[in-house]
């Protein structure tokens, strides 16, 4: 269920063929599980101005209520 990082960087590098992505949405318990990875924590980093903002490679990440789901914008 969910994404994992390969696949995250992977779908990533995909859209950014396309377009630059403005934002990740990602479901609380798919962002839960890549909290686990050390690889994905070392990436995160927070918006100055406001610490409930979090990056992942310069993209804003967007919690939703949504279990499993994962979107590029």
């Amino acid at each position: 269920m969910g994404i994992n990082l390969k696949e995250l960087n992977k779908q990533i590098d995909d859209f950014k063929e396309t377009k630059d992505p403005e934002r990740l949405i990602i479901g609380y318990k798919t962002y839960s599980k890549l909290m686990k990875e050390n690889k994905f924590l070392d990436k995160i980093s927070k918006d100055a101005n406001d610490p409930m903002i979090r990056y992942y490679k310069e993209i804003k990440i967007k919690i939703v209520t949504e279990k499993h789901f994962f979107e590029i914008e």
